[in-house]
């Protein structure tokens, strides 16, 4: 009885709710619904009928895509903003996509990012034109007024693609760890690539082909005809022809890593025999999307109905689970799901990107033109500071260590401004976790170079080294010395003394601290955003 109450209750709140939006744009359901017979037909799924209401009050009943769509087209209102009333949110799809662990590489569909959505934000505490030493980002940087993502110069450039690493077809590693997160730069110079036949690029590319994508450096051939290179696992050799057969989506310049647990990569058995690459078709319709995009995640319909549980439990709701039977009827039939949550899973289970399932179902892309809704008829909190204007922006000329940072970034990948967290293994992430790394500082593993900002657990001070695993898993910690700068090793402690283990050839003798009188562990590494050289 309670959660019947509570059904009926959400129910008459989203009842009103549209009322309200359509009432804003002086709009009733019937008109609505007028509207969707005259632009699409009665007999067309899009359509609207008059008792819209009545269905919504049905515990089975979801609008369909279509019906989103038209409600889109004839308020105005922007898509997402329609289909965040009905529950969904479309920041979901790029945040688990980075959180699933996944067998193949998949792109991250950052496009998703909610312009109108606001973000706690930061101002520089520093603005000299210095170098900055390790420390935290407190140090730095001091909580400031929210702001919406549309407000910040340039807003979502959309510059760069995302990628996440599968575990079966990590050819670049230990360069590139499974399930790292990557940055790929689709602005390629001639000087990224092998000016030889026969030589092998040391710059690493996101390369798309029959099976999937890879993420590898590439020996060239012959202009036309290029072989994706493994850096240390055995993967078969393949020649692929540009762009008939493979296509380079760009160099790789940034990896986000967790250095957590991190599990063996492996080889799959496809991409570890020869293989005959085919020609790259472009999926025209739904069934086909679905069908290209599990086969390139190598997951059996099982095992996608199993990813789908793992989304459903993330989001907190049953209606995103999907059976091995209507995952197998979606691609003979080629219907999309009646639900709206079933679509929004597929995106998350496959890697598949949301605007190329409207394209697959005919609905053109959202329309730039198309107006936000007020926060006030989404039901979006809003940030108990006022959004900060645009002159109290810092000019592009003031060296504070943020306009620093954001100017060597390029952009901000605000849709993992909920994933970031999880990914490190924490609930909550502060400006007292996040450490920048100098570039000055000698690196004593192999992965701290290039200025890099590392997230810290202060809870893990106990170090651990295990001498039978490689530089790539063993755990790193930041450690402070009592009268010196931060350190970032690995180590362990052998009788109150604290024994650091260098993973690189510039230290000839060992570097030992009486401990805790010496130095002092602030904590464990647990994720860390580089720069890729």
């Amino acid at each position: 009885m309670l959660s019947l109450s509570r059904r009926q209750t959400t129910d008459a709140n989203l009842e009103e709710r549209i009322q309200a939006i359509l009432a804003s744009k002086g709009l009733s359901l019937y008109h609505v619904s007028q509207q969707s017979a005259i632009r699409f037909g009665r007999s067309s799924p899009h359509f609207l009928p008059h008792n819209f209401y009545y269905a919504l009050r049905q515990a089975t009943f979801t609008p369909s895509i279509f019906q989103v769509f038209a409600l889109s087209e004839i308020s105005g209102y922007r898509l997402s903003d329609w289909l965040r009333v009905f529950g969904i949110e479309l920041e979901d799809v790029p945040r688990l996509q980075t959180l699933l662990s996944r067998k193949r590489t998949v792109l991250i569909d950052a496009l998703l990012t909610d312009s109108q959505a606001w973000v706690r934000w930061f101002r520089s505490r520093v603005s000299d034109g210095g170098d900055f030493a390790t420390a935290p980002l407190a140090q730095f940087l001091e909580t400031a007024a929210a702001r919406r993502i549309a407000s910040f110069p340039g807003g979502i450039k959309n510059k760069f693609l995302y990628a996440k690493i599968g575990a079966r077809d990590a050819l670049a590693f230990p360069d590139l760890l499974p399930g790292s997160i990557v940055r790929i730069n689709p602005q390629l110079t001639p000087d990224c690539f092998p000016s030889k036949d026969g030589a092998i690029s040391e710059r690493l590319f996101l390369l798309e082909h029959s099976k999937g994508l890879s993420c590898c450096r590439v020996r060239r051939l012959r202009e036309d005809l290029i072989m994706p290179v493994g850096t240390e696992l055995s993967y078969a050799q393949v020649e692929l022809r540009v762009p008939s057969q493979a296509r380079i989506h760009g160099v790789i310049d940034f990896e986000i890593r967790s250095l957590l647990e991190n599990a063996d990569p492996q080889v799959a058995y496809d991409l570890a025999r020869i293989w005959k690459p085919s020609r790259l078709v472009e999926a025209k319709t739904f069934g086909q999307l679905l069908s290209g995009a599990r086969t390139k995640a190598s997951l059996s319909f099982r095992e996608a109905a199993a990813v789908s549980q793992s989304v459903s439990k993330a989001l907190g709701d049953k209606r995103y689970r999907i059976s091995p039977s209507s995952l197998c009827d979606y691609e003979v039939q080629g219907m999309p799901p009646r639900g709206l949550h079933r679509v929004i899973a597929l995106c998350c289970l496959y890697g598949v990107a949301f605007r190329s399932v409207l394209r697959s179902l005919g609905l053109p892309m959202e329309n730039a033109k198309m107006e936000p809704m007020h926060d006030s008829l989404l039901g979006r909190s809003m940030p108990g500071t006022p959004e900060v204007a645009v002159d109290d922006i810092a000019a592009p000329g003031q060296l504070g260590f943020l306009e620093r940072l954001l100017e060597d970034c390029q952009e901000t990948p605000f849709f993992l401004r909920n994933a970031i967290a999880p990914f490190a293994g924490l609930r909550e992430i502060s400006l007292d976790d996040c450490f920048w790394i100098s570039e000055e500082q000698q690196p004593m593993y192999p992965y701290l170079a290039n200025n890099v900002v590392a997230i810290v657990n202060h809870r893990r001070k106990i170090p651990f080294h295990f001498p039978s695993k490689p530089a790539w898993k063993q755990p790193v910690y930041l450690l402070a010395q009592r009268d010196g700068p931060h350190l970032c090793a690995c180590c362990d402690v052998e009788n109150s003394t604290l024994v650091i283990r260098p993973y690189t050839e510039q230290f000839s003798s060992a570097v030992q601290f009486r401990y805790p009188k010496e130095i002092e562990v602030v904590g464990q590494i647990v994720a860390i955003a580089r720069r890729m050289a």
